[in-house]
């Protein structure tokens, strides 16, 4: 990993046009400095090589997922993982295909590290301790302290052995801006519409430019154990409205399914969440996690603002997420950059 902090750096610029701050610059010198005397005390001693954890935290739009994707896009043996995948792989016992990859593997990379659940905080602590056992380097991103994950008072022991365990063997990056490079631009209020009475009309002219089919069919989604089908597919693009689309009980990977497959989709319709109605918040985040993981060019109607969407507090920290994610969508830079490039893979 020579050069390392610069190859990210250029990475940050010349692919994701950023203009590197001094919060990435600190984070990424920090990175560079761990990692190199950890492969220094291996190349002198290899049977006394350790495992290595460092956990990047901050608030949103500071650029976690930038600098760990720009690691793995130079580092060739590293393997990237959302949490959130790397979890439902653990629990459908696709543990031969993660272990094929650790095997090849040295530099592990997992993004949006959150435990809110005690399955979840138990697979990840078997997998933590493969992880140990083969000696791997561990990077990860989150938003939170990486102690503060899932409180069980009936499990109370297991959860604080365990954030004593991270505390204690993962490096901290904490990295702080008061400027979320997500919101350099304003919203483009042709594809985000707020409080628009047209919104069915402005979105079918959405439609008609975009899709390369005129004809609605129906789109079929395989993964291994499971199908399932979507109307309002027309070719490149998929129209939803968002009720009827949340009310399926689908996860990130089935939404990963469809960010892969589709170029252009149109949400009509967003409720506005509460307490009350967790499952559309918790599936909405998902799929908008996937969208932004594959730069799929998304127009949205409701008949609230933006940043009025979500009014409950128990997810409002994760909802922040989603939300600089989503104004980052809603930009002109991004929209127009994506649908240029998605048109020349027609």
């Amino acid at each position: 990993m020579k050069n390392l902090r610069s190859k990210i750096l250029s990475h940050l610029e010349t692919q994701n046009f950023i203009k590197p701050n001094s919060c990435q610059i600190k984070a990424v010198k920090k990175i560079e400095a761990n990692l190199k005397l950890t492969l220094e005390k291996r190349l002198l001693n290899f049977l006394k090589k350790k495992f290595v954890g460092i956990y990047m935290f901050g608030s949103v739009g500071v650029g976690k997922s930038l600098i760990l994707k720009a690691i793995h896009f130079i580092y060739s043996r590293s393997e990237i993982f959302h949490f959130t995948d790397l979890m439902f792989n653990l629990q459908n016992s696709n543990e031969e295909k993660i272990k094929f990859l650790m095997m090849k593997k040295n530099l592990i990379l997992i993004d949006e590290f959150y435990i809110n659940n005690l399955t979840n905080l138990i697979l990840f602590k078997n997998f933590l301790e493969k992880v140990i056992k083969e000696k791997k380097i561990l990077i990860m991103t989150g938003n939170n302290e990486i102690s503060n994950i899932y409180k069980d008072p009936v499990n109370n022991e297991l959860c604080n052995s365990f954030k004593d365990f991270l505390n204690k063997n993962f490096t901290k990056i904490r990295m702080f801006s008061k400027v979320d490079y997500r919101k350099k631009e304003l919203v483009n209020h042709d594809f985000f519409i707020f409080k628009q009475k047209n919104s069915r009309r402005i979105q079918n002219q959405i439609k008609k430019k975009l899709a390369i089919n005129s004809i609605n069919t129906e789109a079929i989604f395989k993964r291994k154990g499971f199908i399932f089908s979507l109307k309002g597919y027309y070719g490149n693009l998929l129209d939803l409205d968002f009720r009827d689309f949340f009310e399926n009980n689908l996860e990130f990977q089935d939404y990963a399914l469809i960010a892969k497959k589709i170029n252009f989709i149109i949400l009509r319709n967003i409720n506005q969440m509460d307490e009350n109605n967790k499952n559309y918040l918790y599936r909405f985040i998902s799929f908008i996690d996937a969208l932004y993981e594959n730069k799929v060019v998304l127009s949205l109607s409701s008949d609230v603002q933006l940043n009025q969407l979500y009014l409950g507090k128990t997810n409002a920290f994760e909802f922040k997420r989603t939300l600089s994610r989503l104004e980052e969508m809603g930009s002109n830079s991004y929209i127009n950059k994506h649908i240029k490039r998605k048109n020349k893979k027609k």
